[in-house]
């Protein structure tokens, strides 16, 4: 493991005693060697035949931070060409999902059910009290676009959006200390910290000028680099 993935202080306090977290300080993330082995039920598997990912099994939402952030990067094409123009991710005004590959099981009915899962998925749909079953219908059978088998994340680490850079799952952090869980909680609220009110500010400036993502990315392009261009004074 490289120096700056190792557990750094942060404001003042001491790192974590063993490695089953770690802060990778250089891109501000969370890091776990446990999760290649993800120990959490939560994101067990349907079937043998999908690959045991953990909760790579995920539709990561890029905000306009991480929008910012390609872009005062000079990686605005990468921006273009791999979640903006890309036909499986959804634009919204101010955010955009990255849609996950589906594995075909999804779509099929085994032997032992009268429907497959993409049909108990549409039907949870339906209903608000049961949207939050659809969501985790359909996850259980994802696999994130950036997922790389046998490295993890493919995606460069300053570009993860702030969840990805922030979750550590439960049956990880049960096993923490007070102190540590302490430890861990002050470096998601870091993160969280640093991406939520960049995304809120902006999308009220853009928003007071009428402009959203699907509309107006020419403008926003071109806002962004001012910007960085201007903290780079």
């Amino acid at each position: 493991m490289d120096e700056d993935q190792k557990p750094n202080n942060v404001n003042g306090d001491e790192s974590m005693e063993h490695n089953a977290v770690q802060w990778d300080v250089k891109n501000q993330q969370l890091l776990s060697e446990v999760c290649r082995c993800c120990p959490d039920s939560h994101f067990e598997r349907r079937s043998k035949e999908l690959p045991h990912i953990g909760c790579c099994a995920y539709e990561p939402v890029f905000t306009l931070f991480e929008v910012y952030k390609m872009i005062a990067a000079e990686k605005t094409e990468f921006f273009l060409e791999v979640l903006y123009r890309n036909p499986r991710n959804i634009i919204h005004d101010y955010e955009i999902v990255a849609g996950a590959f589906i594995h075909p099981l999804f779509y099929q009915r085994d032997s032992t059910s009268l429907e497959s899962p993409a049909e108990r998925y549409d039907k949870l749909r339906q209903s608000p009290h049961t949207v939050y079953k659809a969501v985790d219908e359909r996850l259980a059978y994802a696999v994130c676009q950036f997922f790389i088998d046998g490295k993890g994340c493919g995606l460069n680490a300053s570009f993860k959006t702030s969840i990805c850079r922030s979750f550590i799952c439960g049956a990880i952090e049960e096993k923490l200390s007070g102190d540590e869980r302490e430890w861990l909680g002050k470096r998601q609220r870091a993160i969280r910290d640093e991406a939520e009110p960049f995304h809120r500010k902006y999308k009220t400036v853009f928003h007071e000028r009428g402009w959203t993502l699907p509309n107006n990315i020419e403008e926003i392009i071109v806002y962004f680099e001012q910007l960085s261009r201007k903290q780079a004074e």
